[in-house]
Parts: C-alpha cells; structure tokens; sequence
C-alpha cells in the first residue's frame, strides 16, 4: 500500500544509505563517488513532485558529511536535479543504466569543479586530477543507482497511485 507517508519514509530511507554508501565507497583520484547527488538525479528523473525536496536534502547532507559551507553542494544539487528534470523527456527512450551513466559522467566533474571554486576541497589532490578521475566511478555508481532503484521501488510498493489518508 502506497501512501505519502510512505513515500517520505522510503526516501529518507534511501537518503541515509546514499550517505552512507558516499562514505564507505573508497575514493579514486582523491575524489569520492557523488551517491547523494546521483539519487537526486534519479528522483529529477523520474515523474514524481518531490524531486526537488530531493534534491535540497541529498545537498545539504552532503555539506553536512564533508564539513562544507551549507550552500556549497546544495545549490550544485538543486541546479544538477533541474537539469535533469527538464532533460527528463530526452531520456525516456534510453535504458535506467545508461541515463544514469550519462548522468553521473556529465555531473561528477562538474560537481568537482564547483567543489574546487568554494575552497573546499582537501589538501593533496590537484583539482584537475579530481576532474578527470571522478567520472568512470560516477559512471558505474550512477548505472548501478538507476538500474537499482526501480526495482526497489517496486519491491516497496511504488506500482500504483498514491493515495491520501485525510479525514473527511
């Protein structure tokens, strides 16, 4: 049975284990696999509302992980779900593992980018290195991630209509 709260269970769900697979995937190249920011851009994928809710918590969790000013990787992941929410159409005739390692390869080093003109980037890794090498594991993560989900939507009951639980 589907409901909204439901709904917002699951997410806040999936929202922790993003965070903690983002923490426990090892880095490559001195930069970490965006898992937050690649379930924002499953949700700004797929035909639902919240996507931009999403989007806003995915980014302030990863601030709040990584020790970032709030607005750093918040505003990267409200403007990558925009992106992808207006992409949504040109997508639909592609595969979940594709778009999603489109996805992945077209954000991840940008999300670098916009890392490196806050500051905010650790000490001992050039930022052109972390450019290049955040792609191909963002790439196999976000295949992975939008190849996956659905499946788990389904398994939690995701098929139908949501329903609301109001008194009349």
């Amino acid at each position: 049975m589907q409901t909204r709260a439901v709904q917002f269970l699951f997410t806040l769900i999936c929202l922790v284990a993003a965070a903690t697979a983002q923490e426990l995937v090892p880095s490559f190249g001195g930069t970490k696999t965006p898992v937050l920011l690649l379930f924002a851009l499953y949700t700004a994928f797929r035909p639902a509302r919240r996507w931009m809710l999403v989007a806003l918590a995915s980014g302030a969790f990863e601030d709040a992980l990584n020790g970032n000013p709030t607005p750093c990787c918040t505003f990267f992941a409200l403007l990558a779900a925009t992106g992808a929410h207006f992409l949504r159409p040109f997508a639909l005739d592609l595969s979940p593992a594709g778009v999603g390692a489109c996805a992945a390869m077209a954000s991840a080093p940008i999300h670098e980018l916009w890392i490196s003109t806050w500051g905010v980037l650790p000490p001992g890794c050039p930022a052109l290195v972390r450019f290049f090498a955040s792609a191909l594991p963002a790439a196999a993560a976000g295949a992975l991630i939008f190849t996956a989900l659905p499946a788990i939507e389904r398994l939690a009951g995701f098929a139908g209509p949501v329903l609301d639980r109001r008194p009349r």
